[in-house]
């Protein structure tokens, strides 16, 4: 099965990237849905410093949470696969980075286009290793829900589990236990 929101950039063309990659957003989604976030606060394009999670990146201009998603706990079922799967998603070439203010900790919050054109936070979605969280006011809401909604009828990932906890869940679970 092949990913959804594949945006292909031609090899070499990531410095021309970022204006492509906002112009062709802006044409994938309707003019209102784009508003509800409007244009990002920063556009870059970096290599990968690290991945510390399946839904956090590290890059030279800051740490990056991925937008609309939530992928499992490095101690959850599939955390470890999560993390490994961005990593190798991302690799060691230049990415897209479109970052939309910031988080409570402090990180940047990121739609990170890999050099292949895949958005990595609908990837991991559509794999099953990650989940919608807090999507209500992004603009890919609709397709990270319709991303899901194929991972689970496909029992990918999370969705192919007998009993899966909401990484939501599992932190506050945690943080309960440590009082």
């Amino acid at each position: 099965a092949g990913h959804a929101w594949a945006v292909r950039v031609p090899e070499g063309a990531m410095r021309r990237a970022s204006v492509v990659a906002l112009l062709l957003l802006a044409t994938l989604l309707h003019g209102s849905a784009w508003a509800q976030r409007g244009a990002p606060d920063q556009v870059f394009t970096a290599t990968v410093e690290r991945v510390t999670d399946g839904d956090t990146v590290v890059f030279p201009q800051g740490v990056c949470r991925l937008l609309g998603i939530d992928a499992p706990e490095k101690a959850q079922p599939l955390g470890p696969e999560a993390g490994r799967t961005l990593s190798e998603l991302l690799g060691d070439r230049p990415v897209l980075v479109l970052a939309w203010g910031k988080d409570k900790y402090g990180r940047m919050l990121c739609l990170v286009l890999a050099e292949d054109g895949y958005l990595a936070n609908m990837t991991l979605v559509e794999s099953g290793l990650a989940l919608v969280y807090m999507a209500d006011r992004l603009f890919l809401k609709d397709g990270l829900e319709a991303a899901q909604a194929r991972a689970k009828a496909d029992r990918r990932g999370v969705w192919g589990l007998k009993q899966f906890e909401p990484p939501w869940e599992y932190r506050a679970r945690i943080r309960g236990k440590g009082r």
